[in-house]
């Protein structure tokens, strides 16, 4: 007998095994989000740590505009009834490829307003500019307690119907996270 074959016949290793795959399932989550308060607004920042769907990353140098929507909510807790929806839209990570000077040019649209933009070299930065674009800052309205907001994010890629009526989404599921304070 080997000595790998014992290594896997032994009592202790089949629970070892398993909570090494469930650490490593934990660990990556497909969306990561912060968000920490700021003299009456909330900066967010997030991060998409899995793979663009491929026909993303093909789409980037024939000059057709890539967009990923990062869709944003905040919510302040309520004791008595459901929580308080404060501030809902979507911030739009885009990149356009422009063939006659070879650059990408990346923007972040908050709402419909641009809110930073960028020319990039590679397709390497412009995919980096998709997956973690700038942080940005939402102005909430006048809200009593501030201590327990939380935001929420997903990552939209596409969406469409199913049986023309049944609304269905490409993305990543709600990760939602409370809202800290800035040192």
């Amino acid at each position: 007998m080997a000595p790998s074959d014992h290594m896997l016949e032994s009592p202790h290793m089949g629970p070892l095994l398993a909570v090494c795959l469930l650490a490593a399932l934990e660990a990556t989550e497909p969306l990561t989000v912060s968000a920490q308060r700021e003299r009456g607004a909330i900066e967010v920042s997030f991060e998409l740590t899995s793979d663009l769907p491929e026909s993303f990353v093909a789409a980037l140098p024939t000059g057709a505009q890539v967009r990923v929507v990062y869709a944003v909510r905040v919510r302040g807790a309520r004791k008595l009834w459901w929580d308080r929806r404060l501030w809902r839209g979507e911030v739009t990570s885009a990149v356009t490829f422009d063939p006659v000077i070879g650059r990408y040019l990346c923007e972040l649209v908050l709402d419909s307003a641009i809110v930073a933009s960028q020319e990039v070299d590679t397709p390497e930065e412009a995919q980096e500019w998709l997956k973690a674009p700038p942080a940005v800052r939402l102005i909430l309205p006048e809200v009593k307690n501030l201590e327990k907001l939380r935001v929420r994010v997903r990552v939209v890629f596409a969406s469409h119907t199913k049986w023309l009526i049944l609304p269905e989404v490409d993305g990543t599921d709600w990760i939602q996270v409370p809202v800290g304070t800035k040192p």
